[in-house]
């Protein structure tokens, strides 16, 4: 798999927001600004989300959005806690929703590591005190050295 980037310029800490695409907004504009992703990354972000939805019913519910690799520069995981849920639709049954107290915004410039690194995290998903301990985070270094020990 190739060097994914866990940065702590790529966290933001307790995010005040309305709706998902404020959110992705955020982290979208992160990894642009660090030359990550290309300059229509967000739109193609949100166009795979209303195809495709990412969010996950975990103990802790999240979503892990994503898009095609081709909008890509470099691999990172860009991640947001939130001041207060947002709503996602639940991937796989986008009839259903999901309030969301973190997202993940993944840019994976090798498609073929995208599958390996959701299946490792969908791992970490089962473990509360890891969904907890990112979620109650407050500093963004100690945060990004906790998500390469378990992620990477």
């Amino acid at each position: 798999m190739e060097d994914i980037k866990y940065d702590a310029r790529l966290i933001e800490i307790k995010v005040k927001a309305s709706k998902k695409e404020d959110v992705l907004k955020i982290l979208a504009d992160d990894l642009k600004a660090l030359d990550y992703v290309e300059d229509n990354f967000y739109e193609h972000v949100i166009e795979r989300e209303k195809n495709f939805p990412t969010g996950l019913p975990t103990a802790i519910p999240i979503a892990l959005c994503h898009t095609e690799a081709q909008y890509v520069k470099h691999a990172a995981v860009c991640l947001a806690t939130l001041e207060k849920p947002v709503k996602f639709q639940e991937m796989g049954t986008p009839q259903n929703t999901i309030m969301a107290e973190m997202v993940f915004l993944i840019a994976m410039k090798n498609p073929k590591d995208q599958v390996p690194w959701l299946r490792k995290m969908m791992e970490f998903c089962k473990d509360l005190h890891g969904l907890e301990t990112i979620r109650d985070s407050v500093d963004k270094v100690k945060l990004a050295d906790f998500l390469r020990q378990h992620l990477a």
